[in-house]
């Protein structure tokens, strides 16, 4: 599959929607993050020019890999299998368990939390002349990984697991639920 291709998402079945995530979206990012790291822990220090945010943007950045790193492992390792498995065996049957999703749904929140924060100490991604070409590229390959990870995360969410969750399961989680009901 060509990384630009123009794919239906929705005409996919749940199991080649895990191989298309694993493949233009995991993959990917993975290997966008590692550049990033690299900068920030080799050339780092040795660039004058990076702006004083640079150090709280690799935190925030290895904080959101290490959950980017974290959900890849859970989907690859127990949810896709489990996707695949129902796809050969099952036919047509809904496969993965509401609580299991819930967790799925808990780290994409997470991630995109960071995404904001770091969103905002990198000025929204907005280059300054001054800067070096190498931390140039280095907030380029930060903007990438966001844009990967917003199309993964609307794949995941819209597509995949809506198609291999129980009909009529409606995920709600606490904080969802306005506390507004009154005993009076």
């Amino acid at each position: 599959m060509h990384p630009y291709a123009i794919i239906n998402f929705h005409e996919l079945t749940p199991a080649a929607l895990c191989d298309v995530i694993v493949n233009k979206f995991h993959q990917p990012i993975e290997r966008t993050a590692e550049e990033v790291m690299a900068w920030f822990n080799l050339e780092r220090q040795d660039d004058p020019t990076a702006p004083a945010t640079a150090d709280l943007q690799q935190l925030l950045f290895a904080k959101m890999l290490n959950e980017i790193t974290q959900l890849m492992r859970k989907e690859t390792t127990l949810i896709f299998p489990v996707i695949r498995n129902a796809t050969i065996h099952k036919k047509g049957r809904k496969s993965l368990k509401p609580t299991a999703y819930d967790g799925i749904r808990q780290s994409f929140d997470k991630i995109m939390l960071l995404l904001q924060k770091l969103r905002q100490v990198t000025g929204n991604y907005l280059l300054q002349g001054h800067w070096s070409p190498a931390y140039k590229i280095c907030l380029s390959d930060m903007y990438t990984v966001e844009q990967l990870l917003q199309q993964w995360h609307y794949i995941a969410q819209n597509i995949l697991y809506p198609a291999v969750l129980p009909a009529n399961t409606i995920v709600i989680r606490q904080d969802e639920i306005l506390n507004t009901v009154s005993i009076d």
